[in-house]
């Protein structure tokens, strides 16, 4: 008699085992799981500090660029020069060249300041440091696009909507059911 009733409790406990096992499947399937949001890494959220000292070296560059452009042109016509104004002129010209390359050589110095105010030890290591930030931030902006796309607000939001809808047209066909066999149940009254 013992040999028959332990089967029945093991076959019960498996029972219950494979109920409450079926249950969780049916809970996984109907709340998937969402991956978190990327994290932004401190590479990637340096990228804004970064752009503006790179624009700021941009803009000094500029500058630069600007000043050789002037005495390139002073050079050429300094070389151009001929007879009588050669003379006079030349000594002119080139006191001109020799204050803007001093411009020249100043400014360039105001790029590594600008660096080195920000604490860099040169502009090779900014632009190194930059690239390196500007490549995480790219990175980053991309992962959370894809994640927005994915499984943002606005994908829950409208995921939400057709889960209330098909529960209120669930709803709604219940509700019609039950009038329809509640009026069906009248006739047979009658």
């Amino acid at each position: 008699h013992n040999l028959l009733e332990e089967p029945t409790i093991d076959l019960s406990a498996q029972k219950r085992e494979l109920q409450s096992k079926t249950k969780a499947q049916t809970t996984e399937r109907e709340t998937p799981k969402i991956p978190p949001k990327p994290v932004m890494s401190a590479e990637a959220a340096a990228y804004p500090k970064l752009l503006k000292i790179y624009k700021e070296l941009n803009r000094q560059n500029g500058i630069i660029f600007d000043a050789e452009r002037e005495r390139n042109g002073l050079e050429l016509e300094r070389d151009s020069l001929k007879g009588l104004a050669k003379l006079t002129k030349k000594g002119e010209l080139q006191s001109r060249i020799e204050r803007k390359n001093e411009e020249i050589d100043l400014l360039k110095v105001g790029l590594s300041g600008i660096v080195k105010r920000y604490g860099f030890q040169t502009v090779h290591d900014f632009y190194k440091t930059f690239a390196a930030s500007k490549t995480a931030n790219a990175d980053y902006r991309n992962k959370a696009d894809r994640w927005e796309k994915g499984y943002g607000e606005k994908l829950q939001k409208q995921e939400e909507s057709i889960y209330r809808r098909l529960q209120n047209y669930q709803r709604e066909n219940t509700d019609r059911q039950t009038k329809q066999t509640s009026k069906s149940k009248d006739r047979g009254a009658r």
